[in-house]
């Protein structure tokens, strides 16, 4: 199948310091699709965990995109981060200098952004500021709890002896938050191998998911379309079908949200199977959404499975 794909080394923005590989298809990209971002997971540079971002990238390119996965400064071949910008800040800067380089290089005034993780909140968080944001692929991005889903946690936890355990010894974290403060509540993160800045960047709460209500609702009245995906790999925090709507009871998602749930699945969609319907499922959403070659992306694993460059 890589006789249908081209794919290139890029480097962009300031002073060319961000990295990147351009997939495209052979044929001529359809100038009426929007144009592909992919942001880093967590640390992980542009092959993504377990080389996911490889399979987006030319599964996309396939259906007719032009798709741009790059690393993020201070990851990867990027240069390191510059400036006084916080990592947050940094990243959305850097998402942003990657959809100018498409604008320009390849006329791109439409744009797809695509991430895990936290790579799915510099996504989301761009498309509220960018109204060129067209779309947004988010698999596991940061939501709250609800008291359904903390109760459902709680019962699935207690069916484990070792969560029993540090219940009856009083070692369990719930009593570090309860009773400890946060001098307790730091020695536990620590214990988890947690920074105290990491698990704060982390934790979202439902007033912060109210919070967010306003601006989602002016990004989805511009038409920006969402695909969200959650699964088993947060079933801590995300742990039902519709938990979303829960969440966000005031935001009007109209027919632009296609809320994708996959259980059995692990964070980063390590399995074959699991890699496979997840490929299927964005490959329908995009044919639908946006158009392109449908069914042309049918199967990209063994290809994946086989190439060990990029």
């Amino acid at each position: 199948m890589m006789r249908l794909l081209r794919e290139r080394v890029v480097r962009f923005g300031d002073g060319e310091g961000l990295a990147g590989i351009l997939t495209t298809p052979r044929k001529a990209v359809d100038p009426a699709l929007p144009c592909v971002v992919i942001i880093n997971a967590g640390v992980m540079h542009r092959v993504g965990p377990n080389r996911l971002y490889v399979d987006l990238a030319r599964t996309m390119a396939l259906l007719g995109f032009a798709v741009l996965r790059f690393d993020l400064s201070g990851l990867g071949d990027s240069a390191p981060m510059t400036g006084m910008l916080s990592l947050d800040e940094s990243a959305r800067q850097d998402v942003q200098q990657a959809l100018d380089f498409l604008a320009t290089s390849r006329s791109a005034t439409r744009f797809l952004l695509v991430g895990l993780c936290s790579g799915a909140n510099y996504g989301i968080q761009t498309a509220f500021a960018d109204p060129r944001v067209a779309g947004v692929i988010a698999i596991d991005p940061s939501v709250a709890r609800t008291l359904r889903s903390s109760m459902l946690h709680l019962t699935r936890r207690l069916k484990h002896m070792a969560t029993i355990r540090a219940l009856i010894t009083l070692r369990h974290p719930v009593f570090h938050r309860a009773f400890g403060g946060r001098r307790s509540m730091a020695a536990a993160r620590a214990a988890t191998g947690q920074s105290e800045r990491r698990a704060e960047t982390i934790h979202v709460t439902p007033a912060t998911m109210a919070g967010i209500t306003p601006i989602l609702n002016q990004t989805l009245d511009r038409g920006t379309r969402l695909m969200l995906v959650f699964t088993g790999g947060v079933n801590h925090v995300y742990n039902y079908q519709n938990q979303l709507f829960d969440l966000l009871p005031d935001v009007e998602f109209r027919n632009l949200l296609t809320l994708h749930y996959m259980p059995q699945t692990d964070h980063t969609v390590s399995d074959l199977a699991s890699r496979r319907a997840l490929m299927h499922a964005i490959t329908d959403w995009l044919t639908e959404v946006f158009g392109g070659a449908r069914g042309a992306a049918e199967d990209t694993a063994p290809l994946v499975a086989s190439e060990r460059r990029s």
